[in-house]
């Protein structure tokens, strides 16, 4: 099939960066691609109605190529950069990210050797939090072992995941096109019949845990986000999902503030 053929050329590879007002970080994220040891085919930053000085950032390098997406929205910024590019393998980060060296390299021999994944995810290596050992431990329960228990595999974290562009093409035109779920979930849910989602644990990115600082209502909101993803695509887990989602919060917040207000100001 096309998947196996395309596995037998030397594959390509777009990376795709929503961004709404990441001055603060993107500067760092593009100085990452720039050090790649493989580089991509293209780097598209699609800007998602930024006010801040995020664009004019994007536009200091010559490899990046801009787009705007006026639909306020991960999922519409995302779709826009991925409809947009030519290459075999979509990467997709966030704007907060640094990349290590190898990153491109490592995607496309993943993709090579392995015909029948149809996309892959890594993990978080945080860069502004305290209790980095917890915080990862915390991230790969609640991105892995609760996904491997509900699904039986892994889902996308769209901040450092890429996936074939064929299977793209087939999952687009179902993808749920709103801003109150994961939209990297619901890409999940729609790839796996396509084919593997690979988990890569070798392949971590430096990145922001912000969100983790958020108020608690905009925790609760951020995290039914997940519960109705879920609820979307697999009605029976959504009260299990629901438990789990609303326990991992009361356990989360006061360890975030701890972090943010406590450990944070004792260290210089």
């Amino acid at each position: 099939d096309s998947i196996k053929r395309m596995a037998l050329k030397e594959l390509t590879l777009s990376l795709i960066i929503p961004v709404y007002n990441e001055q603060d970080h993107l500067k760092a994220c593009l100085d990452s691609i720039a050090k790649q040891t493989t580089k991509p085919l293209e780097v598209i930053v699609v800007d998602n109605n930024s006010t801040d000085s995020s664009m004019v950032i994007a536009a200091k390098y010559p490899f990046v190529e801009i787009l705007h997406e006026k639909k306020q929205g991960q999922v519409f910024a995302q779709a826009k950069g991925f409809s947009y590019s030519r290459a075999d393998v979509l990467g997709r980060i966030d704007g907060d990210v640094i990349l290590p060296k190898d990153w491109v390299s490592k995607v496309l021999r993943h993709f090579a050797a392995h015909p029948e994944t149809v996309a892959i995810s890594g993990g978080a290596n945080p860069y502004d939090i305290q209790l980095k050992w917890l915080a990862k431990r915390i991230f790969y329960l609640l991105h892995y072992g609760v996904s491997n228990l509900l699904v039986k595999s892994p889902m996308l974290w769209g901040a450092n995941c890429a996936l074939r562009s064929s299977a793209w093409h087939k999952a687009k035109d179902l993808v749920t096109y709103r801003r109150d779920i994961w939209e990297d979930y619901d890409l999940s849910f729609l790839l796996l019949p396509l084919g593997k989602i690979d988990r890569m644990k070798d392949l971590l990115v430096g990145c922001s845990f912000r969100a983790v600082h958020k108020p608690f209502g905009a925790q609760v909101e951020y995290h039914m986000r997940q519960v109705r993803t879920h609820y979307l695509h697999t009605r029976r887990h959504s009260v299990f999902l629901l438990f789990i989602v609303l326990m991992k919060i009361i356990f989360i917040y006061p360890l975030a503030l701890f972090d943010y207000h406590i450990i944070r100001r004792l260290r210089p």
